[in-house]
């Protein structure tokens, strides 16, 4: 969405989310100027704007920081566009777990994958509770103005999800632009624990992990890593869900999520929620 198809919508004007960030997540919120942020944003004659950023609601590797920052991020934005359209993608908790795990490792972290799920220092199961998002957005902005979307349906056609999307926002697209292969792709089984002795030797601004001594260069052999050796077969297959969760985490994570799943079939179709493999 953010590499491919937002910047190829001609009839909007697209703001990257390391611009969104600097002006709505990196401000203070007592001194918030919503007028400023406004006009420095809405820089296009049809005032058509389109700001997408996993951030507003806190960064899966970031800490959740009991709600405070997804809190804080929605009245921000509620000041800025009162009128706009808000757009959810959801992702089953078990599939999103397993490549959030990954993402922490590709960005330096050390962590074991059970420390790093129980331990509230970097994932927060909280988190994932989509159903309080929803609705706080819903009692924000309005029913009507929030969309709901499974990134399964995404996935499970992008091209067709792609197309019924557009057409259901009124975006006009340049196809020829756009890029339909997977850009974020999981690590395999020799690079994740490659990667994790290379993350011990350098001290990254993530905040949770363990480093034995910080060694210049490191962070730059760790890219490479991810980008060249990681997409080569010889290192194996790419990692699955039950490459990390067992029985007993599977069992946790139903019971947490469970009630609140059954809270979502009033924003998407049940039947779409069970296919996809969502506790209920």
């Amino acid at each position: 969405m953010q590499e491919s198809l937002f910047p190829n919508v001609l009839n909007y004007h697209f703001i990257s989310w390391k611009e969104a960030n600097k002006h709505i997540l990196s401000s203070d919120c007592f001194n918030f100027d919503s007028p400023n942020v406004r006009n420095i944003l809405l820089n296009d004659e049809k005032n058509n704007l389109i700001i997408s950023s996993e951030f507003f609601s806190t960064a899966i590797n970031s800490g959740f920081n009991y709600g405070y920052f997804s809190y804080g991020i929605s009245h921000k934005l509620k000041l800025v566009f009162p009128e706009a359209k808000v757009l959810i993608f959801i992702r089953r908790q078990q599939s999103l777990i397993a490549s959030a795990y990954q993402q922490y490792v590709k960005n330096g972290g050390t962590f074991g994958f059970r420390r790093w799920l129980y331990s509230g220092e970097v994932f927060w199961f909280e988190h994932l509770l989509y159903d309080n998002l929803i609705s706080h957005y819903k009692k924000l902005f309005g029913d009507d103005s929030v969309y709901v979307y499974l990134y399964e349906n995404l996935k499970e056609d992008i091209s067709a999800f792609t197309k019924k999307f557009c057409e259901e926002h009124n975006l006009e697209i340049n196809w020829e632009k756009i890029n339909f292969n997977p850009i974020n792709r999981g690590l395999r089984r020799i690079t994740m624990p490659l990667l994790k002795i290379i993350n011990h030797f350098y001290k990254k601004p993530l905040g949770r992990k363990r480093y034995i001594c910080h060694i210049p260069g490191m962070t730059l052999i760790g890219k490479g890593v991810v980008k060249y050796l990681n997409p080569m077969p010889i290192f194996g297959r790419y990692l699955r869900e039950d490459d990390f969760l067992k029985p007993k985490d599977l069992e946790y994570i139903k019971n947490f999520y469970s009630q609140h799943n059954q809270n979502l079939t009033k924003y998407v179709s049940r039947d779409d929620l069970e296919k996809f493999g969502y506790f209920l």
